[in-house]
């Protein structure tokens, strides 16, 4: 059921019980590592994710590939920045869901080139009581986007880790454009548990569950 809501500016995404630390980066240090192919903090990070600096490490988007991070980065893209004017957002598909389901769109991106793990998360978060997976964000009233990464010992792979972000589709009316309002960052960072695809569907169940936590 669609939503009318009047927001100001949007601004940074939340990550859930993570403190923010000082401590010094380097600046040149952050450009090598993006030579390289390796995830290095950015203005971008920043803005469409709310992750400064000095927090970039702290949060685990370090373990990720500069594609990866960047993948994550282009999911949070869809919002409203730059202009302090307020803005009139609807949320939430034209057509009623049944009562007391939930249609989530889930992308999943990164290590993942047999699709087993995007197929092992689909399968986890449509097995949550009330969710209803689909494909397009107008028919969808949460969103889930996932990037793995594949960790690695030597030549051998000994699991995958993955960073997450839940959001609320919504449409900009001034622009008639699609937007995101962003709910929840998050990393999973255990790779030799077994259970990434489920600890995603219970982090997502808790999202969920929580309609008052106010997007950013």
């Amino acid at each position: 059921m669609k939503r009318v809501l009047l927001f100001p500016l949007i601004t940074s995404a939340i990550f859930a019980g993570q403190p923010s630390f000082a401590q010094k980066t380097s600046h040149k240090a952050s450009q090598s590592a993006a030579k390289a192919g390796i995830a290095a903090w950015s203005p971008d990070v920043q803005q469409y994710l709310g992750v400064d600096q000095a927090s970039f490490r702290l949060v685990g988007l370090y373990r990720l590939s500069k594609v990866q991070l960047d993948a994550l980065v282009n999911a949070a893209k869809q919002n409203i920045t730059g202009d302090p004017r307020k803005y009139v957002l609807t949320c939430g598909p034209e057509a009623p869901a049944q009562t007391g389901t939930t249609r989530v769109l889930l992308t999943v991106s990164g290590d993942d080139s047999s699709g087993q793990r995007a197929q092992e998360i689909h399968q986890s978060v449509a097995a949550i009581p009330g969710v209803q997976v689909v494909d397009s964000p107008s028919a969808a009233d949460h969103a889930l986007h996932v990037v793995i990464q594949e960790q690695t010992l030597g030549k051998r792979t000994i699991g995958y880790t993955a960073s997450y972000l839940t959001a609320t589709p919504c449409t900009d009316q001034s622009r008639k454009a699609p937007v995101e309002l962003k709910r929840q960052l998050g990393t999973y960072t255990d790779p030799r548990g077994s259970g990434l695809a489920d600890d995603l569907a219970r982090m997502l169940k808790q999202d969920i569950a929580n309609p008052e936590a106010p997007p950013q």
